[in-house]
């Protein structure tokens, strides 16, 4: 009898024991705070490494898809081009032609877009939430059927390629010829461009849709295409340089590029090919920002000396 008593227990004390690490083994189960803080630190740590890195990759993809529009609209340049006996567009319709007879404006734009019947391919996909607020160009064509398209940020060399402008019957509008381009893979086309200021250094890039359809060179053409922008009656010159008139140098006045890739500004080239380069790369300066800026890479010959 004794010895059945013992036997129990011992069992009773071996269940004790088994509970005893049940209960220490599910308790262990569980973080304490400390480890729970560390889990969390170290989570935060990683996703603080990982957000730039996600960032950038999203900033890489969106100027890739950039990069495939402007190759899509040199290709409706150099179709356009073909039908038109080499003739390249002009950036716009002269207000005769158009608006004053009640027919909406027509741009660069709808010149090409018979051939890149995609309206999505006109409008950066890197324009940033402010920047969609002047980018206010209608499409022609929309308007004709009553609907309302916009596009913008995509700027044209019109300078040298195709510059409507005339103030006085002195002036003709300028249409430059693929055979008058002597560097066509050193000629920017078409490139992200922030517009102009409207004149007012307090203006934002693009104010009041100012140039948001245009590109201009770091000096206004003076001896080669279309002789300056022709903003007024006077000549090529002081006041007379941009878009938006001004002189050389005029941050307010020129319809300048934009870097909303990474840094760096799409382009598209005569010759159809498409890249990214620094402002400082299409200006003709160094990547320390050292040099005189000039007009090689938009003057259809690829001369420094020539604008």
């Amino acid at each position: 009898m004794a010895n059945h008593h013992y036997i129990l227990a011992n069992e009773n004390e071996s269940q004790y024991h088994s509970l005893i690490m049940k209960g220490h083994q599910m308790y262990r189960k569980g973080f304490t705070l400390v480890e729970l803080l560390v889990v969390i630190a170290i989570i935060a740590i990683l996703a603080g490494m990982l957000l730039p890195a996600l960032g950038r990759a999203k900033v890489a993809a969106k100027s890739i898809s950039s990069l495939n529009n402007l190759r899509q609209l040199g290709l409706g340049l150099h179709l356009y081009n073909m039908d038109q006996e080499g003739f390249f567009p002009k950036h716009s319709s002269l207000k005769s032609e158009t608006t004053s007879l009640g027919k909406p404006r027509t741009r660069w734009a709808d010149y090409i877009y018979p051939y890149m019947q995609s309206e999505k391919v006109y409008s950066s996909p890197s324009l940033k939430k402010q920047d969609r607020e002047y980018m206010v160009k209608p499409f022609a064509h929309a308007l004709i059927q009553g609907k309302e398209s916009l596009y913008g940020g995509y700027g044209y060399n019109y300078q040298y390629l195709g510059n409507a402008r005339q103030p006085s019957e002195e002036y003709r509008p300028f249409h430059a010829k693929d055979s008058s381009i002597q560097a066509p893979s050193n000629t920017l086309a078409i490139g992200d461009t922030k517009g102009a200021r409207k004149g007012n250094p307090e203006n934002p890039y693009g104010y009041g849709g100012s140039g948001v359809y245009i590109i201009d060179p770091p000096l206004g053409s003076f001896a080669l295409g279309s002789k300056g922008s022709r903003k007024t009656v006077a000549g090529p010159g002081n006041g007379n340089s941009y878009y938006e008139g001004g002189n050389d140098g005029s941050d307010a006045h020129r319809a300048t590029p934009s870097a909303r890739n990474g840094g760096k500004v799409n382009l598209t080239f005569v010759d159809g090919h498409s890249e990214a380069k620094t402002p400082k790369a299409i200006d003709g300066m160094r990547a320390d920002g050292s040099g005189v800026p000039h007009n090689a890479m938009w003057n259809g010959v690829f001369d420094p000396r020539l604008r």
